[in-house]
């Protein structure tokens, strides 16, 4: 997995935080989707920060049709 970040409001340069496999103990099941909590660079130093990323069943099925260029059917 790669994770980048740059400025959102003015031209920048594109950082890459984090370059590594995501490991099974960075997921998290949580209300009904799921929770990414990892450990990344911060933009302007070598700092180590936790982000964490809720993505509820509705964002898992628009990365799913994203994924295989269908659409997700709910069970």
């Amino acid at each position: 997995m790669e994770i980048y970040v740059e400025p959102a409001k003015r031209p920048g340069k594109r950082k890459l935080i984090r370059k590594s496999t995501l490991e099974p103990t960075e997921i998290d099941q949580e209300h009904g989707g799921i929770r990414l909590s990892i450990e990344a660079a911060g933009i302007y130093d070598d700092s180590r920060y936790r982000y964490t990323i809720k993505l509820s069943r509705e964002n898992l099925e628009l990365i799913y049709e994203a994924w295989n260029g269908a659409r997700a059917h709910s069970a």
